[in-house]
């Protein structure tokens, strides 16, 4: 009896298929209050706090999910029109990514001016370490849209960087 030529092929070729799980595919997660969308892997779950600053108290709404990669975020906040009115945006992009940097504690590794529909913002590269001291890169792109500050992010442990779209994740982020 003649052994049948394609069946280790087949059998070889479903094995590889179920050890090479595929990261899912993206899905748009959308903020009416918040007013954006961003193409996310895993779905983003809402939080907010009040937070007491030189102006006042800010409400800061974060959208974060996690898997074994990486960690996705979006946040946003409102800041006093007035108090922005009278500000260079520049200024509060920089307090902005030095809040970042600091509350990661990390170091700047780049840094480039960027714009979304004509506003004004910022791609940053950060080194830092989690909680548990574990290395990691943070990519961030913070945007100010009159007195809204936007923050996306993506953080990945070091060695990680090439599982994740990074890219895709903040590049599909958009204000409505």
């Amino acid at each position: 009896m003649r052994k049948p030529f394609f069946r280790p092929f087949l059998i070889s070729l479903v094995l590889m298929a179920a050890c090479n799980t595929a990261a899912p595919e993206p899905e748009e997660f959308s903020s009416e209050s918040g007013n954006f969308t961003v193409q996310t892997p895993i779905e983003l779950e809402e939080s907010s706090q009040s937070v007491e600053t030189a102006v006042g108290p800010i409400e800061i709404h974060t959208f974060t999910a996690e898997n074994r990669n990486a960690a996705y975020v979006v946040a946003y906040s409102d800041y006093p029109a007035e108090m922005v009115a009278q500000t260079d945006p520049e200024e509060l992009l920089n307090g902005s990514r030095d809040g970042a940097v600091q509350n990661v504690g990390g170091t700047l590794i780049s840094e480039d001016q960027i714009e979304l529909d004509g506003n004004p913002g910022r791609a940053l590269v950060i080194d830092a370490a989690t909680e548990d001291g574990e290395q990691a890169t943070v990519n961030a792109n913070l945007y100010l849209f009159e007195n809204r500050l936007y923050q996306v992010l993506v953080v990945v442990p070091k060695g990680e960087e090439d599982n994740v779209d990074v890219e895709g994740f903040l590049s599909s982020f958009d204000v409505e």
